[in-house]
């Protein structure tokens, strides 16, 4: 399974747009969550790589206050891929959630603490 989406998590939300327009010609577009939110297009309609999104540290526990990067991987049984990472010596950071519209998701970690998300599709998600 390949990664499908990224997340940026920062300090300065509003500062990381700019940066990220002027270096890298990104595009953002607010996604609505409960918190503040931007979805990335990170080039062109049909370029190879991911797209993604930035919030902020603040809005953010998983990041444990810092700044950082995580990847998102589509699963086709979320239950039982979070089953298999507990199997496997990893551990559920943040449990199964709604993102409404898009799927179920859940932020799980490897043995060593590396934290990755796993999302399941499912447009009636609420």
């Amino acid at each position: 399974m390949k990664p499908t989406y990224f997340d940026f998590t920062v300090r300065d939300v509003r500062q990381a747009k700019v940066f990220f327009e002027k270096v890298l010609d990104w595009r953002f577009e607010k996604f609505e969550m409960p918190y503040e939110y931007w979805r990335i297009q990170a080039g062109p309609e049909g370029e190879a790589g991911i797209d993604g999104g930035i919030g902020g540290v603040k809005d953010t526990p998983t990041s444990g206050g810092e700044p950082m990067t995580q990847v998102t991987v589509p699963v086709q049984n979320l239950d039982d891929v979070v089953a298999r990472v507990i199997a496997a010596g990893g551990r559920v950071v943040e449990p199964r959630m709604p993102i409404p519209g898009i799927g179920w998701y859940a932020t799980c970690a490897e043995p060593g603490g590396l934290k990755f998300g796993l999302i399941q599709a499912d447009e009636s998600a609420s």
